[in-house]
């Protein structure tokens, strides 16, 4: 999802058209932020706002609202989108927000930065201009970001760098979600020591009362793929964080609605089958928005509701086209 430029798919899953087109646009849209940020060199420049910084081996206390927002559940709930640093929207930020409110998103997700990028947030006053527009248009944000569980400090200085964040209007993140998906740790048990020694500390670190959302890969792909997770650590993964967001993206692996309801329907059961929890919350991320016909978004959303999922999202917002938004527009909650 953070690092486009590595597939999170093989490409024997993909149907043949989808193959091409969909890495060379994300090649292309890497090679954009390459040259707008810089080649990977560190930077030092911080987020235009405050930022509370912490030393890598802080595990302090935070209150339950940390920035400001929320930190509930209530935030997962409902039609959401998702933004990148890959990306167009961020050099319109107000424009965009304004768009998804139009569209009836509840929230965002945006991206702030991965383990590979060179500063803290990759778009530091982008993040300022999402947040301040989304509060003031009514849309929640939950800030996600991409671990490479290789430097545990940096990947819990730039997850608590985002939570902690507020904007000079007082804007803050109203949850923050956890990319799980990078092998740049090799095997798999160590991989699955590192991310819980993460998860660990993020909640150590926010308290009990503050909502914690884990993005993992497509459980039908982790059963697929037997070596790429194998043992992907489900129920550990519950006693840290308060909603799985699972990669749902169908658009690599079936076609129609019939087989996008069967994808979805598949992950949430895998789900709940591998927690022991049939009512754990989960919000499903579909897509990839722009590649789904009309007819596999109608059985996204068929399974979403027909499984009782808390939510539902399309990765991501620039890409997903008007008649895709005309089916979403049934995940909307009540909130």
């Amino acid at each position: 999802m953070g690092l486009r430029f590595t597939s999170v798919v093989p490409s024997w899953a993909m149907p043949a058209i989808r193959r091409i087109r969909i890495p060379a646009l994300f090649l292309v849209l890497d090679l954009m932020v390459w040259l707008f940020t810089g080649s990977g060199s560190p930077v030092t420049a911080e987020p235009v706002g405050r930022l509370q910084r912490l030393p890598p081996e802080s595990t302090g206390t935070l209150p339950a609202t940390v920035a400001g927002g929320r930190g509930s559940l209530e935030v997962y709930r409902g039609l959401g989108t998702w933004i990148d640093i890959y990306d167009l929207a961020w050099s319109h930020p107000g424009t965009a927000i304004r768009r998804m409110r139009a569209r009836g998103v509840e929230t965002l997700y945006l991206e702030t930065s991965n383990f590979s990028r060179g500063r803290m947030m990759v778009f530091p006053d982008g993040v300022r201009r999402f947040l301040d527009a989304a509060h003031r248009n009514g849309v929640s944000v939950v800030a996600w970001y991409l671990p490479g569980l290789r430097d545990l400090a940096l990947d819990v200085r730039r997850s608590l760098g985002a939570i902690r964040y507020r904007t000079p209007l007082g804007n803050g993140f109203d949850s923050f979600a956890l990319d799980i998906e990078s092998d740049a740790v090799a095997r798999p048990v160590r991989r699955t020591s590192r991310l819980l020694s993460l998860s660990e500390r993020l909640r150590t670190a926010v308290g009990p009362g503050y909502a914690l959302g884990a993005i993992i890969p497509s459980p039908r792909r982790l059963q697929d793929d037997v070596l790429y997770w194998p043992h992907f650590p489900y129920q550990r993964l519950t006693d840290v964080y308060d909603v799985f967001l699972p990669m749902t993206y169908f658009t690599f692996r079936v076609t129609g609605r019939s087989g996008a309801r069967w994808y979805t329907a598949g992950n949430i059961d895998i789900i709940r089958q591998q927690t022991g929890n049939r009512s754990v919350p989960i919000h499903v991320i579909g897509g990839i928005g722009g590649d789904a016909t009309e007819a596999e978004t109608a059985g996204f959303v068929d399974a979403v509701r027909g499984r009782r999922a808390i939510g539902g999202s399309y990765y991501t917002f620039p890409i997903t086209r008007p008649a895709d938004w005309s089916k979403l527009e049934r995940l909307r909650s009540t909130r």
